[in-house]
């Protein structure tokens, strides 16, 4: 039996180690937090939910990508999926201007052209250009044998250069480059194909998942136990060992209950040596790169992943409120202060909070909106700053292990920060009552998920660092595969892509593309 240990839970690891365990393979997945998913799971206080990074899934309506996914991954008979709202799933708030997003591109268009009838020959264009970019990728239509140059050209051109073609009025370039928030790249820098192809699958069917993404990420490893795989949880991995060119184990360490020297004590953990036929690293290649030993991999390739920027990081707040949350029932709220395009760039501070996102998965977890435990339970993501959360810490430490940022000047620099977001979400929803509220921040995400600089996507998916540049799935050393957001698009639906066209890479495309092609 061929085995393959995968380094990460995420979304991408979970969905390659379920395709190969169900084609026989011993599979292993490391895991170096205590609870699955990455950004998919939930963290409990008092018994109720909140939602890390998971706010809603696209493109999961019958007949759809991640619809077909699910089910070929074998665990969509086991989650609850609803719609959100059809007719707005996503509000879009400026000063003055609300504008709610419907599901549909031709409706979306419609839309538009209501709220802006002096734009109508731009939003057609506009239109015609998302259409096709979207239908350039070949995962994502399962058609494989598109062109490249298709996808090279649309992610050669910014978001910027399309708005700026098609549209005068700054208040419909707002609109469209406020869901850039969903990628976290501005822009002036953001690729058309990426915009494209993520507002796109939203625009299919917007759904969300009982239980959040934390029950996604639970069900998936269901379905690997079932198939006799297995996964380690407080398993940091620490090398991965190459003979003659070919990834052959992965040396991880295991924190936690082995016995210590003397009775009573504990150790620090010990190191296991893996054995592997298949290596998939469902982290950013900067990671992989510190995990491989020198020379594994061309100087050109290592230059190129050092040099590449890491994605924006943000800062979350996790609230229990009590008012009127009807609206965040079925709908999330993207909120700005002013019209600028590039508003997501802008790091909040104690002193400002230009832009800030708002959902409550929570509260979809019942049949009746708002009836489930975290019924009152908001998550508010806003735009963080690496340099701004590592300046106030002496250590940023090392991923999985214990926080050594608690510093009391961090403690102070993120109560200030807090109590600013806390006083703006306030002053837009005046009857809200913040009954409780706790905080996140990059090097949070740094210590759980080990993303560089606490990114929330990984990679900076600009348009200098896709197309052409776009990081590899595929890498020098054999037997070694790379999956996630920073090789593909973020998202789930993006994640998982990259999954499959990573295992394609092991059983064949064209075989993987036929089955979910099949999948009632």
């Amino acid at each position: 039996m061929k085995r393959a240990v995968v380094i990460g839970s995420g979304a991408g690891g979970l969905a390659s180690a379920v395709l190969l365990a169900k084609r026989g393979w011993a599979v292993t997945v490391l895991e170096q937090h205590t609870r699955a998913g990455g950004f998919l799971h939930r963290f409990f206080r008092g018994g109720v939910g909140y939602d890390t990074g998971f706010h809603y899934i696209g493109s999961a309506d019958k007949g759809q990508l991640v619809w077909r996914i699910l089910g070929h991954l074998g665990v969509r008979d086991r989650l609850t999926v609803r719609s959100l709202d059809t007719e707005g799933f996503d509000r879009i708030r400026f000063p003055g201007l609300e504008f709610r997003v419907p599901v549909g591109v031709d409706r979306f268009a419609e839309r538009l052209v209501s709220t802006f009838p002096h734009e109508a020959v731009g939003i057609a264009r506009y239109i015609e250009l998302h259409k096709a970019a979207a239908a350039a990728y070949g995962w994502y239509n399962l058609q494989l044998d598109l062109p490249v140059e298709e996808v090279l050209r649309v992610e050669g051109m910014s978001l910027r250069s399309v708005l700026n073609d098609c549209f005068q009025d700054e208040r419909i370039r707002g609109i469209i480059a406020g869901q850039s928030a969903l990628y976290g790249v501005p822009p002036r820098d953001a690729p058309f194909g990426v915009h494209a192809i993520v507002t796109d699958h939203f625009m299919q069917s917007a759904m969300t998942i009982e239980g959040g993404g934390d029950r996604l990420a639970l069900e998936l490893v269901r379905e690997l136990r079932g198939l006799g795989g297995t996964i380690q949880f407080r398993a940091r991995a620490e090398r991965i060992e190459v003979q003659d060119g070919v990834a052959v184990a992965v040396h991880a360490r295991v924190a936690g209950p082995s016995p210590g020297p003397s009775p009573g004590e504990r150790s620090e953990g010990r190191t296991i040596r893996h054995e592997a036929d298949l290596i998939i690293a469902n982290a950013h290649p900067k990671h992989v790169l510190d995990l491989l030993p020198d020379g594994a991999t061309r100087p050109a390739y290592r230059e190129r992943v050092r040099d590449a920027l890491p994605g924006r990081a943000h800062i979350g707040i996790y609230m229990r409120v009590r008012g009127d949350l009807s609206a965040l029932a079925s709908s999330n709220l993207y909120r700005f202060t002013s019209f600028s395009e590039d508003a997501i760039e802008t790091p909040a501070s104690p002193e400002s909070v230009p832009f800030w996102f708002l959902t409550a998965p929570g509260m979809r977890d019942a049949a009746k909106p708002g009836q489930g435990a975290g019924g009152n339970v908001v998550l508010a993501l806003i735009q963080g700053d690496w340099k701004q959360a590592s300046a106030c810490a002496d250590d940023v430490g090392v991923p999985g292990d214990p926080a050594r940022y608690q510093t009391p000047e961090y403690a102070e620099w993120k109560a200030a920060l807090l109590a600013r977001a806390l006083e703006a979400f306030r002053a837009d929803s005046p009857d809200w009552e913040i009954l409780s509220a706790e905080a996140s921040t990059p090097l949070t995400t740094w210590r759980y998920t080990g993303s560089p600089e606490g990114a929330t996507y990984g990679h900076y998916h600009s348009v200098a660092q896709m197309g052409r540049c776009r990081l590899p799935i595929k890498v020098r050393v054999k037997n070694l595969l790379q999956v996630g957001h920073a090789v593909g698009f973020p998202g789930i639906c993006g994640a998982m892509m990259t999954a499959y066209a990573a295992i394609g890479e092991i059983i064949g495309a064209e075989q993987l593309v036929t089955e979910l092609k099949e999948v009632q």
